[in-house]
């Protein structure tokens, strides 16, 4: 076990498989599950599985706002580090000890389960690989550091990013903000290759063109405010270059 190691698991009517997920989980770190308002009695079957605290959000909020809401918790709860899964079944717990040697050898670092890079489980519908090589790209880019599969959940975060950095997006996009913001707050990223899960009778949350369409716009954003932010640098830089002697 990873010293204060949180487990956080954001659910939304995952009645069928948050037990399980719950159970597999605890015995390895205590598990706060945050409920986003369901309606099948989710946060009933977590509390029954063993989770030491789940939360109900009384109407939904999103994604973004359930991982803040378990993130402040998991920090109150004095975490040294946090991990994320989905509680849906599509992140399997025994993956979690690969996370966890990844994290204890870069405590520094957000470490991010990468689906792709594995041969291990089920194919990746086309449409949501392309949202996620599309991301992957983008993500690359703009913080210059190797990151692979940005849309994955399955996450161990350390704490000190958490305290450090400031998550304002909302649904699938604060993940990927998370690793914009930190980056460049100074925390590396490592991938460790994880099982694929996608049963083809449970449809993901993840909209590959509706929130995929949320993720591209929030990483042009940020890619305009860099180009801005090395353009102004740029113009500086020639402003303070003293004229050559004889120039006027």
């Amino acid at each position: 076990m990873m010293s204060s190691l949180v487990a956080v698991v954001p659910v939304f009517n995952e009645a069928a498989t948050v037990g399980a997920v719950v159970r597999r989980l605890r015995e390895v770190c205590p598990v706060i599950v945050v409920d986003d308002a369901s309606t099948d009695g989710s946060d009933v079957r977590a509390a029954a599985a063993g989770a030491a605290c789940v939360l109900r959000s009384p109407r939904r909020a999103g994604k973004g706002a359930a991982l803040r809401r378990g993130f402040a918790e998991a920090l109150r709860r004095n975490a040294t580090a946090v991990a994320t899964l989905d509680g849906d079944g599509q992140h399997d717990p025994t993956d979690l000890p690969g996370l966890l040697a990844a994290a204890r050898a870069a405590p520094e670092a957000l470490v991010v389960g990468d689906r792709l890079a594995s041969g291990d489980g089920d194919r990746v519908p086309s449409l949501r690989r392309g949202a996620i090589r599309a991301a992957d790209w983008l993500v690359t880019r703009l913080v210059r550091a190797d990151v692979r599969d940005t849309q994955c959940g399955f996450r161990i975060y350390p704490a000190a990013l958490l305290r450090a950095v400031s998550l304002r997006e909302e649904g699938f996009v604060l993940e990927t903000e998370a690793l914009v913001r930190g980056v460049r707050a100074g925390f590396g990223l490592v991938s460790v290759p994880i099982r694929r899960i996608y049963p083809l009778e449970r449809a993901s949350r993840f909209r590959a063109l509706a929130d995929g369409g949320r993720i591209a716009w929030y990483l042009a954003r940020e890619l305009w405010r860099e180009a801005g932010h090395r353009l102004a640098a740029d113009g500086l830089g020639r402003r303070r270059v003293p004229a050559a002697a004889g120039e006027s």
